[in-house]
């Protein structure tokens, strides 16, 4: 009897503990908003729809600037343990109220710039002026390195590392060299991708050795006083997980802190005034059905990329040159001259990074975004962007968890800035003409937003209004005026979301138990709907609900990328920044809206790598847009 009682009361616990089991797997499987994996599945399904791999002809062709750099990848506690560095005894809110703008010089300026993005979980990237400390961080930072890692760079592609995870475990490498930079990760994404891509870089030959096969590397001769042989800039990159603690601070978020002390990148030493020759040599006599000639220049027998994109001026934020000549302003005019030299049809593409030296920040963006069709950034990014627009000054660290409607809002503020029809003419090999913004991509923690030009009454009605106005001749129309530019946004918000969570946890295959979802069960559309009325008149269409004041978009796991499209946002008054010069006249409108995407981020619950994230999600999302394919509804 007591044996059968036993039995019982074991039968009971396995079937307690079988029920636990599936509760709990239920409970982190089946999270809040819907069912994950019928988000993964919607996702991984949206993500494919647009252009199946391989693919049967060449891919675009892109160029991809400007510089390159060596990532010294190390976590952050233990190198500042290593280091004998303590935290700061300096209230909180003292830190959140750091100014990023203060040159570093010191180990305590370090220690306080660091604890202050570290509480903030906010992504930073600050030149150290201080040659010596920055050896020392280095030095410090390499001895971390396994043996067996000391003379090997590791890929940070998901699909490369699956099987070395080993090296991301918890007891795995604290340190490991990579290939970086913006330009290089995002030339190796978009290569992936099925792009033909070209890297305008001055590589070391330990850079150059580990730049993948099928990127061309176009490597400017040295100036500015530069080895004719480029050496390594190395970027420290430090990384720290969600919930990491360094004393009483707790970080909220995975990411990291940025040093770097470099010498070829602020220069912008890989453009130079022969790059687009020697692309056209190099590479535009290879043959391929997705580069284009542009008949109406004296280029009219060239070939020109599909699309450029400009990448990597943040390291010119500071000048650590000493007392060399400050060149930023002349190479930044460089970069004018350069795209100028492009035709209209051109697709140029800006990924902003962190920025906090108002001057140089303020001059980069009157300097450079007159020429650029889309723009990529971060939560952090956005707002200091608009603030550059609006003042010309820059932002302290955002919120590392900001709400939709406010992103959004935020995103409308630059495109009805640097769309303001008095803009300036700027010149492009097609003749005098403009580059209007078309597309705008933000990635976030917990969700991605593509924004793009569309034509209110479809692709077929866009094609007659263009080909109409190119017969009336005068100023060429381009595509990316009438919302031809940038198909598929759907799909790309979808990719961006699935890059996310493959990238930071170092899989290419999605685990629902690794993965949860941060964004809200709903979000509204405008956080300020008296200034945005525009945003109102997108309320009647499907899935939106809520009162009229301030409609909401409901979280739908089946289709989790939710899109819908509004009226052009406009700025009454676009301050200095959108002032014509005098005797232009006002840019020709057409009948176009913009489309917004919104998709939830799968997010990755043990993270391995935050660092190059931003980059290869906005090149991934670039290149499931760039196609020689009939737009279509989606």
């Amino acid at each position: 009897m007591r044996s059968g009682t036993l039995l019982s009361f074991g039968a009971f616990l396995a079937a307690l503990a079988a029920f636990a089991i599936i509760f709990l797997q239920s409970v982190w499987w089946y999270g809040v908003p819907g069912d994950i994996l019928r988000v993964i599945k919607s996702l991984v399904r949206l993500e494919h729809s647009y252009r199946p791999l391989p693919q049967k002809n060449p891919g675009p062709k892109v160029l991809v600037g400007f510089g390159a750099c060596v990532d010294l990848k190390v976590r952050a506690i233990p190198l500042l343990n290593q280091m004998g560095w303590s935290p700061p005894m300096v209230p909180l809110n003292e830190l959140r109220a750091y100014n990023h703008s203060t040159e570093l010089s010191s180990a305590r300026d370090v220690i306080l710039s660091f604890a202050s993005a570290f509480t903030a979980g906010a992504a930073v990237e600050r030149l150290l002026h201080n040659g010596n400390l920055f050896k020392t961080l280095v030095k410090t930072a390499a001895s971390l390195v396994p043996p067996h890692l000391q003379n090997k760079f590791q890929s940070t592609m998901a699909s490369d590392v699956d099987q070395r995870l080993s090296m991301f475990s918890a007891d795995s490498a604290t340190a490991y060299w990579a290939l970086g930079g913006n330009a290089p990760v995002m030339a190796v994404r978009l290569a992936r991708e099925g792009a033909e891509v070209s890297l305008a870089a001055r590589l070391s030959p330990m850079e150059l050795e580990q730049l993948p096969r099928g990127i061309t590397p176009l490597m400017a001769p040295a100036a500015f006083g530069l080895p004719e042989i480029p050496e390594d800039d190395i970027h420290l990159i430090m990384e720290y997980d969600a919930g990491e603690q360094w004393g009483p601070f707790v970080a909220p978020r995975a990411n990291r802190y940025i040093v770097l002390h470099d010498q070829e990148n602020p220069r912008l030493s890989g453009l130079w005034p022969g790059l687009l020759d020697t692309w056209q040599s190099k590479v535009a006599k290879q043959p391929s059905g997705s580069a284009f000639s542009d008949a109406s220049s004296q280029h009219s027998k060239s070939v020109f990329p599909d699309l450029v994109v400009v990448s990597g001026l943040q390291v010119m934020d500071n000048w650590a040159a000493g007392n060399t000549q400050d060149v930023r302003q002349s190479r930044l005019v460089e970069l004018q001259n350069f795209l100028s030299q492009l035709p209209s049809e051109t697709l140029v593409h800006f990924e902003m990074a962190s920025f906090v030296n108002q001057t140089f920040a303020s001059d980069m963006v009157r300097k450079l975004m007159p020429y650029v069709d889309s723009i990529g950034l971060n939560e952090q990014e956005l707002p200091n962007l608009t603030s550059l627009l609006s003042s010309g000054s820059t932002t302290s660290i955002s919120s590392a968890y900001p709400r939709v409607a406010h992103m959004l809002d935020e995103m409308r503020t630059v495109w009805a800035t640097m769309t303001d029809p008095n803009l300036p003419r700027v010149p492009s090999a097609s003749g005098p003409g403009w580059r209007r913004l078309s597309r705008i991509h933000l990635h976030t923690i917990a969700y991605q937003i593509i924004m793009v030009r569309r034509h209110t009454r479809g692709g077929a009605e866009a094609r007659k209004q263009l080909d109409a106005t190119v017969k009336m001749g005068g100023m060429p129309a381009r595509r990316a005026d009438v919302g031809l530019a940038w198909p598929f946004a759907r799909a790309a918000a979808a990719k961006a979301s699935l890059i996310a969570h493959r990238h930071t946890c170092c899989a290419s295959a999605i685990d629902p138990v690794k993965t949860r979802i941060l964004m809200d069960d709903s979000f509204a559309v405008t956080a300020d709907p008296e200034r945005w009325k525009s945003a109102l008149r997108g309320s009647h269409q499907s899935g939106i609900r809520g009162s009229q004041n301030v409609p909401r978009v409901h979280f739908n796991e089946t289709a989790p990328v939710f899109c819908w499209t509004e009226p052009e946002p406009q700025l009454a008054d676009t301050g200095e920044f959108g002032r014509s010069a005098e005797g232009n006249p006002p840019m020709m409108l057409f009948d176009t809206q913009v489309e917004f995407c919104v998709a939830p981020v799968l997010v990755c619950s043990t993270v391995r790598q935050t660092a190059g994230a931003g980059d290869n999600i906005s090149a991934g999302a670039l290149r499931a847009q760039l196609t020689a394919r009939q737009p279509s509804k989606d």
